[in-house]
């Protein structure tokens, strides 16, 4: 079994076996749902429909502001819970205990090289060829305690030694996450809000198992050195 594999098939083991990883996912997700009731029930704009039997007629629409700003709210919320399952999931793979006071507190400390962090990551991003260092960025940052440039540098080391290994985990992250994304589009009604919930949630094990990915590579020892050249 790959590194890769062998990484997502243990996140699902430590996620399902220290279910307080999945807390701090809970936060985003609650804010994304209350700002969309407030969008469509509580807060709906009131504007001008064509239709029949009445050509003109007053339709309820769900408000944009309040469905963007959750969207904005939620992502910044999610970002921290995602440092937070980071640390988290190191902790309990170096055999600590989980703690979701510390955790806050330690992104919370260092929230601005995190978001210079993200911001970098967002630019490898863009970029198509450098997702795979977008995607340990943050997590180096958080597992090493390293500021974002230094963090930055170990993500493309990382990478650069690991390639085969890293390119496999992102195409089997992103396949899964496209997967669940079709699935759950074809259920009529809820299939869109059930999906949310499931890929944030599906989200927190691909945190944990890039954490296990990473630290399996970091502390696998090098390979030996070829044999002499015979005489």
């Amino acid at each position: 079994m790959s590194k890769s594999t062998e990484s997502i098939s243990k996140s699902v083991e430590i996620s399902t076996k220290n279910p307080l990883l999945f807390v701090p996912a809970l936060a985003p997700l609650v804010i994304h749902l209350l700002f969309l009731i407030l969008a469509y029930v509580v807060f709906p704009i009131r504007t001008i429909g064509f239709g029949w039997p009445e050509i003109i007629h007053e339709v309820l629409i769900p408000n944009p502001w309040l469905i963007w700003g959750g969207y904005f709210i939620a992502s910044i919320v999610g970002f921290i819970a995602s440092c937070m399952i980071v640390n988290m999931a190191n902790d309990i793979i170096n055999q600590r205990p989980a703690n979701l006071n510390k955790s806050l507190n330690l992104v919370m400390s260092r929230l601005g090289n995190l978001i210079v962090a993200a911001i970098i990551a967002a630019i490898c991003s863009i970029t198509i060829i450098l997702i795979p260092v977008a995607l340990f960025l943050a997590a180096i940052t958080i597992i090493e305690g390293t500021d974002a440039v230094e963090s930055t540098k170990e993500a493309f080391n990382f990478v650069i030694k690991n390639l085969g290994e890293v390119i496999l985990f992102v195409i089997i992250v992103v396949v899964l996450s496209i997967v669940f994304s079709f699935v759950f589009g074809f259920i009529p009604v809820i299939g869109a809000y059930l999906g949310s919930i499931i890929q944030w949630l599906v989200n927190v094990i691909f945190t944990v198992a890039a954490v296990k990915f990473y630290l399996t590579l970091k502390q696998a020892p090098p390979p030996p050195p070829p044999p002499p050249p015979p005489l």
